[in-house]
């Protein structure tokens, strides 16, 4: 098991290299299982029994980097193993339901309606929920185009909060404003998903 742990850091501290374009000599020194960096294990996100597939490093802030299919890293931005959890559950759901993000042309793509419409959609939930005075920053914006639904993270100008607001769902409060945009509407669709709030 612990050789499988080693080989598992050596190879993540490989793509970091890469990512991080880390100075390796001209490329004559090899990643090791504790250099670049020293990958702290902090669980699992894979189902089922097995070797940490997450770790947490330090660069100028702390980062978590995941070992599941290829790897990924992101800043941990005050999120905890728990939340990356719902975050990756809520990406692939949302993956699963053919999402177009707002700043794609509906141009040739049937059933998908124009940026305009899906703007007017989203400002339709946001005062549904919080009144037609109530002013707002599209921060994220999705369309599932398998489920006809939007799901968008917006910004409430008055209270500076973030919430998930979508078809069928009441707003939703999203925590973590260092982590981008993209990882905040994930992780709120999976704390809907958790709760039962959304069906498949």
């Amino acid at each position: 098991m612990g050789e499988e742990i080693s080989s598992i850091k050596q190879k993540l501290n490989q793509f970091l290299i890469a990512e991080f374009g880390i100075d390796s000599e001209g490329g004559t020194r090899p990643a090791t299982d504790s250099w670049p960096f020293v990958l702290m294990p902090v669980g699992r996100i894979s189902p089922g029994p097995g070797e940490p597939d997450v770790f947490r490093f330090e660069l100028e802030e702390p980062y978590f980097v995941i070992d599941i299919g290829s790897p990924h890293y992101y800043p941990v931005a005050g999120m905890s193993l728990p939340d990356l959890v719902m975050q990756f559950a809520g990406a692939s759901w949302l993956a699963s339901h053919e999402p177009i993000d707002l700043s794609t042309s509906a141009t040739g793509l049937l059933g998908v309606p124009s940026i305009p419409e899906r703007r007017e959609a989203v400002t339709s939930l946001v005062t549904t929920s919080f009144g037609t005075e109530a002013s707002f920053k599209i921060l994220e914006c999705i369309y599932l185009r398998k489920a006809m639904r939007y799901y968008a993270l917006v910004e409430m100008s008055d209270s500076k909060m973030v919430y998930l607001i979508g078809s069928g769902i009441d707003p939703v409060k999203v925590l973590y404003p260092m982590a981008s945009g993209w990882r905040r509407l994930a992780l709120g669709v999976g704390q809907c998903l958790r709760e039962g709030k959304l069906a498949d």
